[in-house]
């Protein structure tokens, strides 16, 4: 597997998908990936599939893979995590079960910066903003996550299954597909944290005595934000 299409060059080509790695369109964030074993016994199934796989669902498919969760709580003495983005994909991928696809959703992203989101549900991809935006993040930059950090008035719809090159916009033919993955896009800002582009120093660089763990925002003296999730009453049980 791959964690996104080729880049801009003269290098590479994802035809027929359209764009690049770094966009939201196919070509940068649909790629091929491939199980293979050579016993029989481990993977007797050999096909192909069309079903949605994202990267999140390889935790759950592997561990699986590999004794379940009970194997998982023996060996690791952890108990599986809760709210799990991934889909458990094992039936999929070791049987061919591929009458009834696990996944049928994909929030694809929701980027402040560049005032973009894209999500995809079925057959049916949503993009809104512009998507083709040379926008930085800029170090000095706070970026929330709000109703205005995406730029809703310009819209995309595609049928990506029968369009794979995102050449056809639906929007104006299935506004009530575009409400509704705006709504499901929605619900995914509310549950997001803010957004800030200075990594930490190499001087300053975490984990650190007063900030045990790694830190994407370089706040300075070590102090988190009472926002964070991830803030810690006592940073004496890490």
């Amino acid at each position: 597997m791959s964690d996104n299409g080729g880049p801009d060059n003269s290098y590479y080509s994802n035809s027929p998908l359209r764009g690049f790695k770094a966009s939201l369109w196919e070509g940068g964030i649909r790629t091929p990936s491939f199980l293979y074993s050579a016993s029989q016994d481990i993977l007797a199934v050999r096909g192909r599939t069309a079903c949605y796989v994202h990267v999140s669902d390889w935790f759950s498919t592997l561990v699986e893979f590999t004794g379940g969760w009970s194997a998982y709580l023996n060996g690791s003495g952890h108990l599986p995590p809760d709210n799990l983005d991934g889909i458990d994909q094992s039936a999929l991928l070791l049987t061919g079960n591929t009458e009834q696809c696990l996944r049928m959703e994909i929030m694809v992203d929701i980027d402040p910066v560049k005032r973009v989101a894209s999500f995809i549900r079925g057959d049916f991809k949503v993009l809104f903003g512009d998507i083709d935006s040379d926008a930085e993040c800029e170090v000095e930059m706070y970026y929330p996550f709000n109703e205005s950090c995406v730029d809703w008035s310009l819209v995309q719809l595609y049928n990506i299954t029968q369009d794979v090159s995102e050449e056809f916009n639906l929007a104006g033919s299935y506004p009530d597909v575009v409400q509704q993955l705006q709504h499901a896009l929605q619900l995914y800002l509310a549950e997001q944290e803010p957004l800030q582009c200075q990594l930490p120093t190499i001087e300053e660089s975490y984990p650190s005595d007063d900030v045990p763990f790694c830190l994407p925002w370089d706040f300075e003296g070590g102090e988190i934000p009472s926002w964070a999730t991830y803030a810690l009453t006592d940073l004496g049980s890490f």
